[in-house]
């Protein structure tokens, strides 16, 4: 079973994230920051790492930073209302963004296709 952790400071976007990829047999880990997700990356086996941009005390960008530098192999997802706010940051890679308005199955095909790579 894959392990996705989905770090969101909104928390109905948590719990239905969590909902719909414990219904297609994923191990779903949660966090409402930044900083609680780099604790959960540290304390799970984590397979796919799904990013809100906007958060207190990390960004998504900084999380992902960490990430690259900590586990540059874990497929990270920006999952954000405001992908115009990504900033042009150097060395720091995305395997996808994915936008909120555009609806939840393009993110269930990109957490698919990255978590069987």
């Amino acid at each position: 079973m894959k392990t996705l952790l989905v770090v969101d400071d909104d928390e109905d976007i948590r719990l239905i994230l969590r909902d719909e990829f414990c219904d297609l047999g994923y191990n779903v880990v949660t966090a409402i920051d930044g900083e609680e997700g780099l604790v959960a990356f540290n304390e799970q086996n984590i397979d796919v790492v799904v990013l809100d941009l906007e958060m207190p005390k990390l960004s998504g960008e900084e999380v992902a930073l960490k990430l690259q530098n900590q586990a540059p192999s874990v497929p990270v997802i920006i999952y954000t209302g405001n992908a115009e706010r990504l900033k042009e940051r150097i060395g720091v890679k995305y395997n996808a963004v994915v936008h909120k308005s555009g609806g939840i199955e393009e993110l269930i095909g990109k957490v698919t296709e990255l978590a069987n790579v």
